[in-house]
């Protein structure tokens, strides 16, 4: 590599220091430098045979070395929060399962008598509770909400009155089917649940329901 420095004219030698400068604020090591020289270095000489300056053939120094700049991933990812109507759903859903489970589980320890939820229940008011969430994050908290208010609160009423519905003929089901759990069953499958939401929330970045976008 110092022999191609060496070939360098006043004003690309100038150039490849900048950009060198420019690197090292960055946070490059000297080995990514030499790395990233030796890759325009060639060039350069190349374009300084037709009478080329580094400036025009490569960009200003900074412009250069942006380029190079480390993104930091996360960061980006936060910025782009998924919003798969899939996994939007499921998110909402599993905080629902988990919240009530817990809920449920907590009311069969301290009042026993108290009527709980069983997990058929527990999953279609978790299920449907998760579409209202959804519905209500695309028809009204969305960028385009202004365009679908309307139709959005038609499909709220009509997912309100599914959920109070089902809700009510699952309830009805015999225990048999229904299954009521143990208490401390119960409060350990929410928090169960509620780990796995987490867990799917860091690996996809899933956009919360009830969150507002904050793009």
């Amino acid at each position: 590599m110092e022999n191609l420095i060496e070939q360098l004219t006043a004003k690309n030698s100038e150039y490849v220091h900048s950009v060198t400068k420019q690197l090292m604020l960055q946070g490059k090591s000297d080995e990514e430098v030499k790395e990233i020289l030796t890759e325009i270095l060639p060039k350069i000489i190349e374009g300084q045979k037709e009478g080329i300056l580094a400036r025009k053939l490569l960009g200003a120094p900074v412009e250069f070395a942006t380029q190079y700049k480390i993104e930091d991933k996360a960061e980006h990812q936060e910025k782009e929060k998924n919003e798969s109507p899939f996994l939007m759903w499921l998110d909402s859903a599993l905080l629902f399962f988990g919240v009530i489970s817990v809920v449920m589980g907590l009311m069969g320890l301290f009042q026993p008598q108290a009527s709980v939820y069983g997990v058929l229940t527990t999953l279609a008011s978790s299920a449907l509770a998760g579409l209202v969430m959804y519905w209500m994050y695309k028809y009204f908290y969305s960028a385009q909400r202004a365009q679908k208010k309307g139709k959005g609160f038609a499909m709220l009423a009509l997912a309100m009155v599914a959920w109070a519905g089902v809700s009510v003929l699952v309830a009805l089901l015999p225990k048999s089917i229904n299954i009521v759990l143990a208490p401390y069953v119960t409060i350990v499958l929410g928090a169960a649940v509620m780990v796995i939401r987490f867990l799917i929330q860091r690996k996809f970045n899933v956009q919360s329901s009830m969150a507002r976008p904050t793009r």
